[in-house]
């Protein structure tokens, strides 16, 4: 038996299982229950094309029944230009060199990927030429998996109960494990609530993309406020800690910070390899700059040492003639061949913002550097100089300016820094290149749904990518009041949020991450490749907090918020015990391995920098920390 309420003057309507708008098909409900089980199906219109679909089920006495599948789906009329699941599968993942699942199928069986381990749960999005449709469940007691299947003339979407991940489990980096199944045997006499959410849109041209009703949707439904592990103010005591205890590192020539810390099976100590970084995962510039505010701020003079010490190092020794700085200070001490050596877009970048201030914060605290703002011109110099006419910076370089990788909507990375470069300068050779630039790369993520190269460690879809469109956008809507580049800006921010958790995952006792009381809503996953939560966001939660202030949509304020109380957990305040082993204060693991990836439900145990370096960056360019209380 199935209910249906529409809202008054509703131009949707349910014919038997059909669903039409006006004279049009959208397409039918797909349902799979098991013979003899009695269930009844309600489904309602919350508002204009967005349907709860609620199904009831109720065992009698007698035998136990094991429930081996049940199935709420939706199949669509109309063939499929573009399909997605949030944070697994990016119209199947085509781009790049990784053994990501691709595809939607794998030997003719279809992917089928546990809710927890997509960013809206089980949510899968298709859409064609004229309408979008989104399919996803609400987190209740029993555990369900999705997924999408694009045909010729339709695409098929579906929510399974129990939880399974078939033919196969993505288990790590480019490996599989066995399939997994869990186990329904519904008590008797024992109500089951089982819910799905239908969101239909019409496709648009409009500055957001189609999918961000359903984003929203799940966001609302949702949405629950959440405390910090700590306070600014002691979040910022705690990072200069790690920085200056933990991270600091005088090795040869080099005076700066450790990328991280590993166990060594007694105590945690620097990595060994691959330790010195200017940006990315190492953030040495932006470590340095906090260590300069915090002496502002505390009149601390061992923050001022050594952070003028880890900023003249790298401006003394790391500097190329061409404008490139080397990114990677180990082989400046290993004398490795450069023909090894690359410098990168997404270092690159880092680099020359925090570069530009810190020149600012030298001045500030009384001492003259004029190299620091000269290298950040010479990175902008010679983004310029390799720039194409159609406006491709490119991702890679050799030390002689030898274009390496020209591909990757991570080459965007060098926009912001040129628009700093232009405020700075008023040089309009800057400005021009950043909207060349930024009109290019957009053009990625307009054309393709998905942007690319940004997680250097692997070679794919990611989210990172997208960061600097998100803050490029703002950055020129602000320099030239354009609004075209805000109407980017915010469809940049969309896609971030198809990386964001939508939802709290429940993780079983015994487990690292219900130890740490960790909640998923608002932690970001990393890429199609890395299936791990990390707390990237803390990079772009201003960019957010601006957006929302600029649009007067207050859920870019509350994704923020949620970002950075997620990008609190696990910071240790040098009590915290994770897996019996005392963590450094400061300290916070990189990933927290929200699926079964790794050891299910684990954390990685890599303290390394870049969290820290984010928080203190967006504390120093706040004047009121009031908003993160």
């Amino acid at each position: 038996m199935t209910t249906v309420r529409t809202i008054p003057g509703s131009k949707y309507r349910w014919n038997d299982h059909f669903l039409h708008y006006g004279d049009e098909t959208i397409g039918s409900l797909l349902s799979e229950i098991p013979s003899g089980i009695p269930y009844s199906d309600e489904i309602t219109e919350l508002e204009s094309g967005v349907f709860e679909w609620k199904r009831y089920i109720k065992i009698p006495q007698g035998e136990p029944v094991r429930i081996e599948q049940l199935m709420m789906g939706f199949q669509t009329s109309y063939p499929t230009a573009y399909a997605m699941i949030p944070a697994v599968t990016y119209n199947g993942n085509e781009w790049g060199k990784g053994l990501e699942p691709k595809g939607f199928q794998k030997e003719g069986k279809a992917w089928t990927f546990a809710s927890h381990r997509s960013a809206v749960a089980g949510a899968t999005y298709s859409e064609g030429t004229e309408w979008t449709v989104a399919l996803f469940g609400q987190q209740q007691e029993i555990g369900f998996s999705c997924s999408l299947v694009p045909k010729e003339t339709s695409a098929v979407h579906q929510l399974i109960w129990p939880l399974r991940e078939t033919p196969a489990t993505y288990a790590s980096r480019d490996k599989y494990g066995d399939d997994y199944e869990e186990q329904w045997i519904p008590e008797p006499e024992k109500e089951y609530l089982l819910t799905a959410y239908l969101v239909i849109v019409p496709k648009t041209s409009q500055s957001q993309p189609s999918w961000s009703k359903m984003l929203g949707t799940a966001w609302k439904l949702n949405f629950h406020d959440q405390k910090a592990w700590h306070t600014p103010e002691t979040i910022w005591g705690l990072g200069v800690r790690y920085a200056k205890e933990s991270l600091w590192a005088e090795d040869g020539i080099f005076k700066g910070f450790s990328i991280g810390l590993k166990w060594n099976g007694e105590k945690w100590t620097q990595r060994k390899t691959s330790r010195y970084k200017i940006g990315w995962t190492g953030q040495n510039i932006s470590l340095a700059n906090s260590l300069l505010y915090d002496y502002l701020l505390n009149n601390n003079s061992s923050s001022l040492d050594k952070g003028i010490a880890a900023l003249d190092t790298w401006a003394r020794y790391a500097r190329l003639d061409n404008g490139l700085i080397r990114c990677h200070f180990d082989y400046l001490l290993s004398c490795a061949p450069d023909a090894r050596e690359i410098q990168d877009a997404c270092h690159l970048g880092a680099a020359a913002m925090n570069f530009f201030e810190a020149c600012e914060l030298a001045e500030r605290c009384g001492l003259t550097r004029p190299e620091y703002q000269e290298i950040a011109l010479g990175i902008c110099n010679f983004a310029v100089s390799c720039q194409t006419s159609e406006g491709r910076i490119g991702k890679a370089w050799s030390n002689q300016g030898a274009s390496v990788d020209p591909e990757g909507t991570i080459g965007s990375s060098l926009i912001p820094p040129l628009i700093e470069a232009y405020r700075r300068t008023r040089d309009k050779k800057y400005l021009e290149a950043a909207e060349k630039g930024y009109t290019y790369y957009i053009q990625d993520l307009l054309n393709e749904g998905f942007t690319t190269a940004g997680a250097l460690d692997t070679y794919c879809i990611d989210k990172e990518s997208a960061i600097p469109l998100l803050k490029a956008g703002l950055a020129l809507y602000e320099t030239t009041h354009n609004d075209q580049y805000l109407q980017w800006a915010e469809h940049a921010s969309w896609y971030l949020a198809t990386w964001q958790w939508h939802h709290t995952v429940q993780y079983p006792e015994g487990s690292a991450l219900h130890a740490l009381a960790y909640d998923t809503f608002g932690g970001t996953s990393v890429s199609t490749q890395h299936h791990h939560m990390d707390p990237y966001a803390l990079d772009y939660v201003l960019e957010w907090l601006k957006l929302g202030e600029i649009t007067g949509n207050s859920a870019w304020t509350e994704r923020a918020k949620a970002a950075w109380v997620n990008g609190t957990i696990g910071v240790s305040d040098g009590t915290l015990e994770v897996l019996g082993k005392l963590r450094p204060a400061g300290s916070q693991d990189e990933g927290f391995y929200h699926t079964r990836w790794g050891v299910p439900y684990d954390v990685s145990e890599w303290l390394v920098a870049w969290p820290t370096a984010f928080r203190l960056e967006t504390l120093r360019h706040m004047q009121d920390w009031s908003v993160w209380k």
